[in-house]
C-alpha cells in the first residue's frame, strides 16, 4: 500500500515538472553523463532504445532501464531507495521513439510483442496508437499509469 501511495505521488509531482517529455538533445546529454546498463537485466540499454526507460532522481542521477518492467520491478522491489528522492519516470513511447512521463502513458498489455525482457507493458503517448497497436498485435488490454500496480508487474515478471 505505501508503495502505490508514493507512485502517486511520484506521478503527480512528475506532472507538475515543466515539460512531460524529453528532448532528443538532452536525452543524448544524459547518455553521455551515464551508465546505461540496465541494473536489473545487466545489458546496455541502447541496444534496446525503443523500450528504454529511465528514473531520474533530485540530484539528477539516471538509472536507465531496458523496458518499462524492468524499471517498475525496480521501482516496487527496491526498498533502500527513498521514493521521495525521486523526481521522475520517464518510459519510451514504442511508436514515437520519445522519451515521455511514465504517468502520461499508455500501456499495452497481453500483445505478441515483447521486449528482452518478455512480456511486458508497451508505452503509448496517445491512448489512439495504443488502441490501434493492441488491435493490429492482439493486446489484451490498455492500462492507464495509475493501474499499473505492483501485482501487475509481479505477473510480468513470473511470465
Amino acid at each position: 500500500m505505501v508503495a502505490k501511495i508514493s507512485l502517486v505521488g511520484v506521478c503527480f509531482s512528475g506532472i507538475l515538472m515543466a515539460g512531460s517529455g524529453v528532448s532528443p538533445e538532452r536525452m543524448e546529454e544524459w547518455l553521455k553523463e551515464s551508465n546505461t546498463t540496465c541494473p536489473i537485466k545487466f545489458v546496455d540499454t541502447s541496444r534496446y532504445p525503443k523500450w528504454r526507460a529511465v528514473i531520474l532522481y533530485k540530484d539528477n542521477q539516471k538509472e536507465f532501464f531496458s523496458s518499462p518492467k524492468a524499471m517498475l520491478h525496480y521501482f516496487y522491489t527496491q526498498s533502500y531507495r527513498n521514493f521521495s528522492g525521486v523526481q521522475a519516470l520517464y518510459v519510451t513511447d514504442y511508436e514515437t521513439g520519445d522519451l515521455i512521463e511514465s504517468s502520461e502513458a499508455y500501456y499495452v498489455f497481453g500483445s505478441r510483442i515483447v521486449s528482452m525482457s518478455g512480456d511486458d507493458l508497451i508505452p503509448f503517448g496517445a491512448r489512439e496508437s495504443a488502441e490501434k497497436f493492441a488491435k493490429e498485435h492482439s493486446g489484451k488490454r490498455i492500462f492507464e499509469f495509475k493501474e499499473v500496480t505492483k501485482k501487475l508487474v509481479d505477473y510480468l515478471e513470473i511470465r
